[in-house]
């Protein structure tokens, strides 16, 4: 690996993981990169608006020329389109939120998220990061992992995200189990009290690669609406597992 190069991607992935809350003293610290050596590529980066400053805080933030570059690369590949599409269709016909999202070593990284048409709906956003044994969509990801692995990725153990989430590796790993059985995953308030989600991993030669989900507040869930979601749901993934065999980043 290439030393330079690692710490600005080190310090990209840092600030964009903290949500502009890191001054130059905490993105050292978290970096593990000296000030003096912190600081001219930090400077670098923000004259070219790859981050930016809040000059009453001191905090850093992602900037402009990553979002933009990010927009170049919605627009690069039509098979992001077409995932996109297939889950814009999911939400029209279910009412609800739903996210494509994948991996990202213990956490779920949300890709692409349709909005709800519903006044009241469940919070995500793309780019978000939540641990994936609180979620129904991460334990969809989960579900090839073996307890052994499961040990090695969560180290520090599973942190309760609301009062309902799994803190048991032993039990995560019996649902993950049903998961394999099923092909069905699911939350109840376990990562955002008063949501409810269904999920459904996505195979890429035979592997999972990114899962699907469909988000339910829980006074509109009923076990009729959650039949109907899961037959969708497992329509939708078919659909896209035959585009992400030409997604590089899945």
């Amino acid at each position: 690996m290439h030393a330079p190069t690692y710490r600005v991607v080190n310090i990209l992935n840092t600030i964009a993981a903290s949500d502009g809350n890191f001054t130059m003293a905490d993105l050292a610290r978290k970096t593990q990169i000296p000030v003096g050596t912190l600081f001219p590529i930090v400077k670098t980066l923000a004259d070219e608006q790859f981050i930016s400053c809040d000059n009453a805080t001191n905090k850093y933030r992602i900037g402009i020329r990553l979002y933009l570059n990010g927009i170049s690369f919605l627009r690069s590949g039509d098979s992001y389109i077409a995932v996109r599409e297939q889950l814009q269709k999911l939400t029209d016909e279910t009412g609800e939120a739903t996210h494509f999202c994948k991996l990202n070593g213990g956490n779920v990284l949300y890709l692409i998220k349709i909005e709800s048409p519903q006044p009241i709906r469940m919070f995500s956003a793309i780019g978000k990061q939540l641990g994936a044994y609180g979620t129904g969509v991460g334990k969809a990801l989960l579900c090839e992992h073996s307890l052994q692995q499961l040990r090695a990725l969560y180290s520090d153990g599973l942190k309760a995200m609301t009062p309902y989430t799994i803190t048991d590796l032993k039990k995560l790993y019996q649902q993950l189990l049903e998961i394999r059985k099923t092909g069905f995953a699911y939350e109840c308030e376990e990562s955002n009290e008063g949501i409810r989600c269904i999920a459904k991993p996505v195979l890429k030669n035979d592997r999972v690669c990114a899962a699907v989900s469909v988000g339910i507040p829980v006074f509109r869930y009923t076990e009729r609406k959650a039949e109907n979601i899961k037959m969708l749901l497992d329509e939708t993934v078919k659909k896209i597992e035959k585009i992400v065999i030409n997604l590089d980043y899945v």
